[in-house]
């Protein structure tokens, strides 16, 4: 391959000699240049990219807007979860569009990406910012797959900090345990409250369960789905990873609660006759396909049989608030399962598959946030497993010696 530059009336040009393919002359000329220098440096990047990929990729005139619009029509059905298409087209209308829409992506640069981002973490979330970060790179990366860009800009731009390693983990004692325990007695969300407690599901694990997802006799629960509202209907629908497709274990005493939870219910389904109430979700574990469902097994109902959802939160938060003084928030008891089974020595992969993270730098923060018990477990370990009769054996001036 060979490439060549020269003038052409006020500015300068390139050519690229790609060899001859089906008796034709293989090349490209892109002319336009201010300065020799300009076409050299575009020159040379046509033949780096040629000579280390074995194709040329040049930018298209292609918006951004038209990348967003391609890759939600063609690609997002069959690569992403509902709800996260959702979430795309939401920050597409309230952040991209104005700020990128219009402009051709090999126009948009790294420094204008890392503007757009320092901006918008003067007044969001560090959450939410790493969202913005994280579909702009789905975008440009598919462009980039699609040949629509000679590069994809992004190994140029720092991600912002995950804000899942920041923060403290809180975890509620003892006493504070307690205390919701007793206020909660009694009502209907005592049970999403235990089920949180004992398994560390996430919230809409926990009100998605039904009995058939119980398995009494290995005393074991089976996570393979979680209630969402959507479109205006309550659904089932896919975890967000595989990770997250488990068994929890449970214990003996929490095995036989549920036992009792399960015929108490049984008792009032038969008092409440024709009356119970029947539930009807959205069933969404097939992409583009949904069958509505009527289930007549789960596990957190009221009295009646009718379904409760994660909107019970919101009874829990502010009650536990206003009565207890206590910054209630669901989230925090799976913090709290977590952090049990880490001052208790449990390993650490054993937590990351119970918890269903995807990475195993999610559930280490439990265990680098060393508490108290944690110390005093590991001093116990020491003295048992380190042995000074060296020590003692040598005399007591040695020990004294040593020890000064």
């Amino acid at each position: 391959m060979q490439g060549s530059i020269r003038k052409k009336g006020a500015t300068w040009s390139y050519r690229v000699e790609f060899g001859a393919a089906g008796g034709k002359r293989n090349q490209i000329e892109r002319s336009g240049y201010k300065t020799k220098k300009e076409a050299a440096k575009a020159l040379n990047d046509v033949l780096y990219l040629y000579n280390n990929t074995g194709d040329y990729v040049e930018n298209k005139k292609i918006t951004f807007t038209e990348v967003y619009t391609e890759f939600i029509e063609n690609e997002a059905p069959a690569t992403r979860a509902y709800a996260t298409i959702v979430r795309y087209k939401s920050l597409y209308k309230n952040h991209y569009a104005e700020r990128f829409g219009s402009f051709y992506m090999y126009q948009i640069n790294a420094n204008m990406i890392n503007d757009f981002l320092n901006e918008k973490r003067t007044y969001l979330s560090e959450e939410f910012v790493k969202g913005l970060y994280k579909f702009l790179k789905v975008l440009f990366g598919y462009a980039h797959k699609r040949q629509y860009l000679k590069k994809d800009i992004f190994c140029e731009i720092t991600p912002p900090p995950d804000p899942r390693h920041k923060g403290e983990i809180r975890a509620y004692t003892p006493d504070e345990l307690r205390a919701m325990e007793q206020r909660l007695q009694g009502t209907n969300v005592i049970v999403p409250f235990y089920i949180a407690l004992n398994t560390g599901l996430r919230e809409s694990e926990v009100f998605g369960l039904q009995w058939s997802d119980i398995d009494f006799e290995n005393r074991k629960i089976k996570v393979h789905k979680q209630l969402l509202f959507q479109d205006k209907k309550w659904c089932f629908c896919p975890l967000k990873t595989t990770n997250a497709y488990r068994s929890v274990n449970i214990t003996d005493s929490f095995c036989a609660y549920l036992k009792n939870l399960k015929a108490k219910q049984e008792e009032s389904k038969a008092f409440y006759g024709d009356g119970y109430k029947r539930n009807f979700v959205t069933e969404r574990f097939v992409r583009n396909k949904e069958k509505l469902m009527e289930i007549t097994d789960f596990i957190n109902v009221k009295i009646n049989g009718e379904m409760l959802t994660t909107n019970s939160i919101k009874f829990m938060s502010r009650t536990l608030k206003a009565e207890l003084d206590i910054q209630f928030k669901f989230h925090n008891l799976r913090h709290t399962y977590a952090t049990v089974l880490a001052e208790s020595g449990i390993s650490p992969r054993y937590v990351q598959e119970t918890l269903g993270h995807s990475k195993l730098e999610f559930t280490l923060r439990y265990y680098t946030h060393i508490t108290e018990k944690m110390g005093g477990m590991a001093r116990q370990a020491l003295e048992s497993a380190v042995s000074f009769a060296a020590f003692n054996n040598e005399g007591e001036n040695n020990e004294k010696d040593i020890c000064e």
